[in-house]
């Protein structure tokens, strides 16, 4: 299983906070959208530990579940470096080739 962590924390210094305790678990797909390949008993203690972070009237932290057959193709930069393996990545198809047509015909929605 895998999540989605999306956040906008309207403060500077508790966004470099919780970014710090983020980007240790999770992988980075833009400027604060993250990947966690985690188990939900994991993605809970995570979330628990942002709770206490955030002002709760201000900021907007979000978890959503991922099943285990989601895809995802990435356009773009890579999101993670080069060498980096992780064996749930695996269903995320890469694509960063500039220019490379788009065929969403032949994803199986």
């Amino acid at each position: 299983m895998g999540w989605l962590i999306a956040y906008d924390i309207a403060d500077r210094r508790r966004w470099r906070r919780v970014h710090a305790v983020v980007v240790k678990e999770a992988y980075r797909l833009q400027y604060s959208l993250y990947w966690l390949p985690a188990d939900a008993a994991d993605a809970r203690r995570l979330a628990s530990v942002l709770e206490t972070m955030i002002d709760p009237r201000r900021d907007d932290v979000r978890f959503y579940a991922l099943p285990d057959a989601a895809w995802c193709r990435l356009w773009g930069p890579k999101p993670w470096g080069n060498g980096v393996i992780d064996p749930l990545c695996r269903r995320f198809e890469p694509c960063w080739r500039p220019g490379m047509p788009v065929d969403l015909a032949a994803v199986d929605l």
